[in-house]
Order: C-alpha cells, then sequence, then structure tokens
C-alpha cells in the first residue's frame, strides 16, 4: 500500500499553492474527517504543539488529543452511528428527550 499523503494548500496573491506531505499510516483515520473538521483539528493541534514547545502543556496531552480526534474519526467512518446521532438531534431540537437532572435521578445519582 503506498504511504497516505496530506494535501495541504492556500491561496496568496490569486496563486493557489498546493503541497503534498506524507503521513504516517496510523494517521489513515483522517480520511474519515470531513474537511471543516480537518481544518478544526490541524489548528488545534498546531496550538496544542505550540503550548507543549513553549512548556504550558504536558506533552502526553498530545496522545489524548490525537486519541479523542481518531475516535470522532472513527464515528464519522459509522454511518448508522451517524444516522443516529442526527435523529438524535433532530429529537432534541424538537423539543424531545430528558433534561440531564430528570435522568440523574432517574438511574440515583
Amino acid at each position: 500500500m503506498k504511504k497516505p499523503e496530506l494535501v495541504i494548500g492556500h491561496q496568496i496573491n490569486g496563486r493557489l499553492i498546493v503541497k503534498y506531505i506524507p503521513t504516517a499510516k496510523n494517521l489513515d483515520w483522517l480520511e474519515w474527517l470531513d474537511t471543516k473538521e480537518v481544518v478544526e483539528f490541524f489548528e488545534e493541534l498546531l496550538t496544542l504543539l505550540t503550548h507543549i514547545s513553549e512548556g504550558k502543556q504536558e506533552p502526553d496531552t498530545l496522545a489524548i488529543f490525537l486519541s479523542g480526534w481518531r475516535e470522532t474519526a472513527l464515528i464519522n467512518s459509522e454511518p448508522d452511528v451517524l444516522a443516529d446521532i442526527a435523529e438524535a438531534e433532530r429529537e432534541l431540537n424538537a423539543g424531545g428527550g430528558k433534561p440531564w437532572s430528570q435522568i440523574k435521578k432517574e438511574i440515583g445519582l
């Protein structure tokens, strides 16, 4: 299998500049993020790496960050799960569902 590549592009003075960056195979889950999520992922990644390099955050936060985004990508890869989430959001927006306080009472928290 060919090594995955990340395509990064930006526009300067009407010129589109595109770069192909090889990525590790273990980042192949990035393909399941939509365009908006990819942009958000890299914005947050650059911020986190800056904070780690400045000593404002611990290096192990990077693994936690990547794990969270990987889980998001894996959810995106499951059409049935996405459909269930969309249905639940529609139900909540229509006034359905139960308040968290009521759920906690029902389960004894």
